[in-house]
């Protein structure tokens, strides 16, 4: 039955003209599209309605959660201690906990002290201000934990090192509109940037020379990535829907691809990563991701097909701010996907093989700001450290958030203050040691991570000090005027 209707839809879908299709491909209601409705009618016949979702707590949302050290100590009781407090308030219940309440206590405990033990703290290491305007997108090198690009909405590419001392190396202008995207060479050897002006620049970052430069004739570009294993191919998302695959040695036009539904609705490629071996996910503006195979045969890519497409979580149609994956999620137990929306919803799901497909792991709603804010997920894969997630806010903070048990809310570990305007872009070094942020006002911080061990080890000779010389804590703090002044 299934056969039938799918084969009459696609006659009456080449019976009509040119324009009712185009009309159709652009309807919209609420929000929603004409295959969103479609979908949603087939699961109401399949599975009846849906049942609505209980109300979230309110440690749900990262908006709510407490922005300063000391708040975090007071996050929101979960539901089953509000249930407990509810229960003592009655007449004739019992003064005492139960054996079970106290288990589950002391089980919620030692679950927090594990994920503590694996969180680092994070001090400042320095604040790059050279750019003049809002910058939005930071990379570390690959491999390096020094070598860190970013690039602003007048089109200039900035190169830095974050050793001692932290200084500028370079600063590449060719773009005339905002740097939509960066990557890194695997390597780290070159520097790849596409900006809204249509165009695409191959950079060497340790001399400045533009290596070669193209333009996109269909518009803006939306992102850039290099070919996982041929860095001489160089991928490039349009806003026109294209996914385009350039020779970086000569210039040519290598395959192309376009994404579902992209001529007739104008979806334009907001987003791509590479996903596994031989593979690439790319976002379109409506949040919906598209699986494509990019397999090398005898070192030549021939074309670009599509393996799976996957509608937007929730049909939640949104254009996306940032698309992540990881080989290995502790939460998903397997390969995930982190897509971050600008509506503010923050979905991690678990990529399937063979059927394709995508399992929604954890969600995580973040306050609506006015520009687009990325995340970024924890690099590391050990099974005992938590899950952390590394995002921006309109708060001028950068919060560290745990995210790695499903059955509690998400904890904010850290709200890093450097910035005084809006965070959107934020980084993760690969080996964890730092972390970089950028603002709205062209403010680039990069951040320097410490083992609580460590932690632990040098404040202690600090405190044997203090109790030693007999002053107060806050007094033996507080810096003289020289150090003041230097600070």
């Amino acid at each position: 039955m299934a056969g039938v209707s799918t084969g009459l839809r696609s006659y009456l879908w080449k019976k009509k003209t040119h324009e009712q299709k185009a009309q159709r491909e652009v309807w919209m209601l609420n929000g929603a599209t004409y295959e969103g409705y479609r979908n949603y009618i087939r699961r109401v016949k399949d599975q009846g309605f849906p049942v609505p979702p209980e109300p979230a707590p309110d440690g749900m949302e990262l908006a709510r959660l407490p922005t300063t050290q000391s708040a975090v100590e007071e996050v929101p009781s979960t539901p089953q201690h509000a249930d407990q407090q509810q229960r003592s308030q009655q007449p004739g219940a019992a003064d005492a906990p139960t054996s079970t309440a106290v288990a589950q206590q002391g089980q919620q405990q030692q679950q927090q002290q594990q994920a503590d033990a694996g969180t680092p703290a994070y001090s400042l290491r320095h604040a790059f201000d050279v750019a003049r305007c809002p910058v939005s997108i930071v990379k570390f090198a690959r491999g390096s934990a020094d070598l860190l690009a970013w690039g602003d909405a007048s089109g200039v590419v900035y190169v830095a090192t974050a050793e001692q001392p932290p200084r500028l190396l370079q600063v590449l202008e060719r773009h005339h509109d905002r740097v939509s995207d960066l990557d890194w060479s695997p390597d780290g050897s070159a520097l790849l940037s596409c900006s809204q002006d249509g165009t695409a620049c191959l950079w060497r970052p340790d001399t400045g020379h533009l290596v070669r430069a193209f333009r996109n004739s269909t518009g803006p570009l939306g992102c850039c990535r290099f070919h996982p294993a041929n860095p001489n191919l160089l991928l490039l998302g349009t806003a026109a829907g294209e996914l385009l695959v350039l020779n970086a040695s000569t210039g040519h036009l290598v395959a192309k691809a376009e994404l579902q539904a992209a001529p007739m609705a104008g979806v334009g490629c907001c987003c791509l990563e590479p996903a596994g071996s031989g593979m690439l996910l790319a976002a379109d503006s409506r949040g919906c991701l598209h699986l494509f195979s990019a397999m090398l045969h005898a070192g030549v890519l021939q074309r670009l097909s599509l393996l799976a497409y996957f509608p937007p979580p929730g049909g939640r149609y949104h254009e996306p701010a940032c698309l992540e994956f990881v080989h290995y999620s502790p939460l998903a137990r397997g390969p995930a996907v982190l897509l971050v929306l600008s509506s503010g919803e923050v979905v991690l799901s678990r990529l399937h093989e063979k059927p394709w497909r995508l399992e929604l792991k954890r969600e995580v709603r973040t306050a609506q700001a006015s520009s687009k804010v990325r995340a970024s997920l924890r690099p590391g894969v050990a099974l005992e450290r938590p899950e952390l997630l590394l995002c921006g806010s309109e708060d001028c903070r950068v919060h560290v958030v745990d995210i790695s048990r499903k059955e509690a809310p998400p904890r904010l570990l850290a709200a890093l203050a450097a910035h005084k305007a809006p965070v959107l872009g934020v980084a993760w070094s690969e080996d964890e040691s730092r972390l970089a942020s950028c603002d709205k006002k062209g403010v680039v911080a990069v951040w320097d991570a410490a083992a609580p061990e460590q932690a632990a080890e040098e404040e202690a000779p600090a405190e044997a000090a203090r109790s030693g010389s007999g002053r107060p804590a806050a007094a033996a703090a507080a810096p003289s005027g020289h150090e003041a002044a230097a600070a």
